[in-house]
């Protein structure tokens, strides 16, 4: 219930904040909102996220990338988007254990315009300036080898003393050629998600907006898009390769190319860089644990424009992503939080396990040290009530794949959980410390 008291509430601050830009924006025409990326994270990767889309921003560029996210996940973006024109983005993301997850996003772009004019031919002022901004709701579901979304969005501009609204709706499609049901036993030792294609179908219904008072101007929203893209992840998802391409349905027929690479030198720190048709990028990310249930990652881009005939300024952007886990989803607990002597056990408490009882076939429970390896794990298939998941765990820090303790540092969990259709569902996060006073065995 508390998850979706959350999920009330933060669609009402997203409702309240289109409001608010209807009430009181000036200025701008619908165009291409949700196409000015939506974290500083995917916009250093170039764009590249079609096939990767796997935190809050997801919606924006593949809503089939929702049933990757198996953690409550709220996102924000803020930055310039082009001259005096700035952009604002909210995502939110909720799981519902393994019915899939929903998604509210939120984006906005306002500011001061140069003397333009307006769609029935009469000048507007710099001072009138313009916004922009756009909701989605949206849902999708992973299953073994693809997951599928679809994202419902409207639309409002206001240009001067001109308004419009349109709706419009996004679908995406993810696969997995490596998943159990695709290649068999003969891939079983490699992740399922090592490879991923991904393709997004924007704007379906190609909404126009209808300018009031004069009813009978309008121009087009956004235009229909064909987006598709290829993720590979390697080193347990330590360095991520991103290849997309887009095709805008319109007059204009453009073309569009994105390369993406991230790179995690360290559990906590990210680089990333990119270049498409248009600019290229590159930023970083930091990440820590809050607590063992709120997990906080800090991105940035610098992106140049290359394409334009015009000399561009720079563009920063900054944005936050919080992973909420004890809203929904799974999350560990371990007491004590630190292990001083090889005669302490951590009772390992697993919150959020009720919630799958019945609906997994199997669970795996891996403790790793900071740099991946694991030093212990249980695995279980379900076949009745004794072998679900368990809601606690002991570990006293003997190392169970090479033997004796060990060593000193910093450890996390992992569980794994494939459900009766076959998705596999991961949660990880920090676990405890190792700090040896005694006499190691």
């Amino acid at each position: 219930m508390k998850a979706r008291y959350v999920f009330l509430a933060l669609t009402l601050v997203a409702v309240a904040l289109f409001a608010q830009q209807i009430e009181e924006g000036v200025g701008g025409q619908g165009a291409m909102l949700f196409e000015a990326g939506g974290s500083a994270r995917s916009l250093a990767m170039g764009q590249a996220y079609t096939a990767i889309a796997d935190q809050g921003e997801a919606v924006l560029y593949n809503p089939a990338g929702l049933g990757q996210i198996h953690s409550a996940k709220l996102s924000l973006l803020g930055g310039t988007l082009y001259g005096n024109t700035y952009q604002s983005v909210l995502a939110y993301n909720m799981p519902w254990a393994t019915y899939g997850t929903f998604g509210l996003a939120y984006a906005g772009a306002f500011g001061a315009l140069e003397e333009t004019t307006a769609p029935d031919g009469t000048n507007i002022a710099a001072e009138d300036g313009m916004s922009n901004s756009g909701v989605m709701i949206s849902y999708a579901k992973k299953f073994s080898a693809f997951s599928v979304g679809l994202a419902p969005k409207i639309l409002f501009s206001r240009l001067s003393d001109e308004q419009a609204l349109a709706f419009d709706v996004d679908v995406g499609f993810m696969l997995y050629p490596l998943s159990p049901i695709l290649a068999k036993k003969l891939t079983s030792s490699l992740p399922y998600d090592l490879v991923t294609l991904g393709v997004a179908a924007k704007n379906l219904l190609a909404a126009r907006l209808d300018y009031t008072p004069n009813n009978d101007i309008d121009e087009p929203a956004n235009p229909r898009i064909i987006r598709a893209g290829l993720g590979i992840r390697l080193l347990d998802n330590r360095v991520k390769l991103a290849s997309d391409i887009s095709y805008t349905l319109d007059d204009n027929e453009v073309f569009g190319w994105y390369e993406g690479l991230e790179v995690y030198p360290a559990r906590l720190l990210a680089l990333r860089a990119g270049i498409n048709h248009n600019f290229f990028s590159f930023g970083l990310g930091v990440n820590t644990d809050l607590s063992r249930s709120v997990a906080l990652e800090v991105d940035y881009a610098f992106m140049m424009n290359y394409a334009s005939e015009f000399l561009l300024e720079p563009i920063h952007k900054v944005s936050l992503n919080l992973n909420l886990k004890n809203v929904a989803g799974l999350w560990l607990a371990s007491r004590p939080v630190e292990l001083n002597s090889p005669a302490d056990y951590a009772e390992i408490s697993v919150n959020g396990a009720a919630q799958f009882k019945g609906r997994i076939k199997r669970w795996v429970f891996e403790i790793k040290d900071a740099g991946g390896n694991v030093v212990y794990r249980k695995a279980q298939d379900v076949y009745g009530e004794i072998d679900e998941l368990p809601s606690k765990f002991t570990w006293n820090g003997v190392n169970s794949i090479r033997g004796g303790q060990v060593d000193k540092g910093t450890y996390y969990y992992q569980i794994t959980i494939t459900d009766k259709l076959g998705d596999k569902i991961v949660y990880e996060g920090l676990l405890l410390k190792v700090d040896w006073k005694g006499v190691r065995r």
